[in-house]
């Protein structure tokens, strides 16, 4: 396989890989057509980047069906001319990947092939782009520098559908003297775009309240910056860490774990704002280190009903900062954010916490499963049954890096 990819392994730490915070679609969308067995033929649905580092190897992989099955690496894709890709979002049957000098907009052919059917001269690259579609065809995105010491963060509106820039601007976002500020996520709640970030000092260790700005989502004027004493840093920006509720309140993770915010002194848990409000409900936090022996959380996905999985690191195998993203320290369990309920996932321990769960629709959930023993595999979990199973097994792959939906 000839390279094209450079490695998505830690650059600057957790700042620069794979960014998730897209929104799920939950409902798959056959193509009406029929796969010669008598049975439905499926669009193309999901993209897995992969990672071989041994021999500096970084295809991607389009597949229709993760739920059952084997794939094997030479059927992958690597991009041609394109040394740096960063997956950033997919949305009705595209992706977009973000390389860098550009964002580019692929399409998927009958054989599985990215196809780039339009591009837009980007802010830069960055591993992990802070992003929000406004509406179906407008992408808010922030591309570059993911840490400045002025809080001040360039962004572009995107017109997905032609592929132009709309308009461009900066957000700031407040900080103190001597300090960072790295935005976790945008997102978009009552005419608004509220933006969790790391506040931290020069060492990237985060004060001992968290804080969302906030701005008007048409204008992109500055209106408040809200805090929590009950996190550190919120948001986890390589991978899902918020949701909306059925009734519109919104959760966010408190990911305070030295991986990404470097203040474990504060438990990692759940905050909640309220439907229709810019404040914090003080009255609501989950404390999930405390439920989980004083180990710290990562990424969180909403699954519905007040359902949540959460990504939880097991401190006493954690021995250098290397081992958060490299070592089999992940476990996954279902939460219940009103019972304040847990109950951990049959899983084995697992690596690399980056892009690695996603809503693919009926009350699943793919959970990138890196295992010591088992190789690698996208295990699913149901939540009618309240299972899990072994999915799709994938054959010659290091690692997967990415898991993203696109339909």
């Amino acid at each position: 396989m000839k390279k094209q990819i450079t490695n998505l392994a830690v650059i600057f730490g957790i700042l620069l890989l794979v960014s998730a915070c897209s929104k799920d679609d939950d409902n798959p969308v056959p193509n009406g057509g029929n796969d010669g067995n008598g049975g439905e033929k499926k669009e193309f649905s999901y993209l897995l980047a992969l990672s071989l580092p041994t021999i500096d190897s970084y295809p991607f992989h389009i597949l229709k069906d993760v739920e059952e099955g084997t794939a094997d690496i030479d059927k992958s894709q690597e991009i041609p001319d394109l040394p740096y890709n960063v997956p950033v979002v997919g949305k009705d049957g595209f992706i977009y990947l973000n390389s860098a000098e550009k964002l580019t907009k692929y399409e998927v052919d009958e054989n599985g092939i990215l196809v780039d059917i339009g591009s837009v001269t980007n802010l830069g690259i960055s591993g992990g782009p802070v992003f929000e579609f406004l509406d179906d065809t407008r992408l808010l995105i922030s591309s570059g520098p993911r840490s400045t010491s002025d809080g001040v963060f360039s962004y572009q509106i995107i017109n997905t559908k032609n592929m132009t820039e709309e308009s461009n601007g900066t957000i700031t976002l407040p900080v103190d003297p001597n300090s960072q500020a790295v935005p976790s996520a945008y997102i978009h709640k009552d005419g608004k775009i509220f933006v969790p970030y790391i506040h931290s000092d020069e060492n990237f260790a985060s004060y001992n309240r968290a804080p969302v700005a906030i701005f008007d989502a048409t204008t992109f004027n500055y209106e408040k910056t809200i805090y929590t004493e009950n996190a550190a840093g919120l948001g986890f920006s390589v991978v899902s860490s918020h949701g909306f509720a059925e009734n519109g309140d919104l959760y966010i993770a408190a990911c305070n774990t030295n991986y990404w915010a470097s203040n474990e002194t504060i438990p990692s848990g759940i905050v909640k704002i309220k439907a229709g409000e810019s404040e914090f409900d003080n009255s609501y936090f989950f404390n999930l280190t405390e439920k989980f022996s004083g180990n710290h959380t990562g990424g969180f996905l909403y699954l519905g009903s007040n359902k949540a999985l959460v990504q939880v690191f097991r401190g006493d195998l954690i021995q250098e900062y290397k081992d958060y993203q490299g070592g089999f320290v992940i476990e996954y369990h279902l939460i219940d954010l009103i019972t304040k309920t847990t109950e951990k996932l049959n899983l084995p321990l697992l690596k690399y916490p980056r892009r690695a769960m996603e809503l693919i629709g009926d009350g699943k959930v793919a959970i990138v499963g890196n295992t010591e023993n088992d190789g690698n595999n996208i295990y699913i979990y149901d939540s009618a049954t309240n299972s899990v199973s072994i999915g799709l097994k994938y054959e010659g792959t290091q690692q997967i890096s990415t898991f993203m939906t696109f339909r």
